[in-house]
Order: structure tokens, then sequence, then C-alpha cells
């Protein structure tokens, strides 16, 4: 399996970078990072294939074109992400599904528009992260609850 090359790590980290996307303060929990787990389910752009960096590439491309004022912030999207593995560490039996899959699953649920784990937030307005933010939070004060019980 062919590793991800020189080119294809200073492709993402400039992209991503760009899209505000890199927190060099928490470089393991910045919203770039966030999405390379989610995306490929590693850790770091070094444990990439050269496969999986060209998805990473494309993904963060179609980020950058569809950036416009109104698309939820980076902030937003960083907050989602924390919520969700928050939500991840609540889960009382192992879920096999990927964080990703899960946030777009609900992401299609509660605004009915199509959410993959490759376009999570691509149809959703600043309004509707913040909603987004609101109903996570209740999934994670419910986990919670259980938990207690």
């Amino acid at each position: 399996m062919k590793t991800v090359e020189s080119w294809q790590t200073k492709k993402i980290y400039a992209i991503a970078n760009a899209l505000g996307y890199v927190d060099r303060q928490d470089k393991d929990n910045d919203i770039l990072h966030m999405i390379i787990f989610s995306q490929a389910g590693k850790h770091s752009t070094k444990e990439l294939t050269y496969r999986e960096a060209n998805e990473i590439i494309a993904y963060l491309e179609k980020q950058q074109n569809n950036k416009i004022d109104e698309v939820m912030t980076a902030g937003q999207k960083k907050k989602c992400w924390s919520l969700m593995y928050e939500l991840q560490s609540l889960d009382r039996e192992p879920n096999n599904a990927p964080v990703g899959e899960r946030l777009a699953g609900i992401i299609e649920r509660q605004f009915q528009v199509k959410s993959t784990p490759q376009r999570i937030f691509n149809r959703l307005s600043r309004d509707d992260g913040n909603k987004l933010i609101e109903i996570l939070k209740n999934y994670v004060r419910t986990a919670e609850r259980k938990w207690m019980n």
C-alpha cells in the first residue's frame, strides 16, 4: 500500500490552514485532525495512505470551493466534532459506526438534507450550525443521564 507523499501533506495543510481548520495550540483536536479521523480513522497525516490523502484533499477542496459567509463557521464545526466525541465516550456499548457517519445521520434526520461523512456540513448555514450544536448538547445530556442511572 502506497504511503502519503510529502506534497500531499503540504497540500492538506495549505488548504486546511486557509480554511481555518488548523489550530497550532491544539494540533491533536483541531478540525483538520477531526476530519482526518472521521474520513480515514487515522490520527495524523503521517498515517494516511496515498489514496486516503487524496480523499482528504478532495474533501478540503470541496470545503474551500463552498466557502461563503453563510456556511457554518470553523468554530461551530469544531464544537460539533467535540460534542460527537464526547457523545461517543458516553456510549454504554461500543458503537462500531464512525463518528462521521453518526454525525451525518443526525444531520440528515434533523435537517432533512443529504449528508455523508465526506460532505458533513456542506448544506448547513450558520443558524443551522447553532441549532446542530444545541441538538448535540441535548444528546450529550441525555447520554449523561443514562450513565447516571
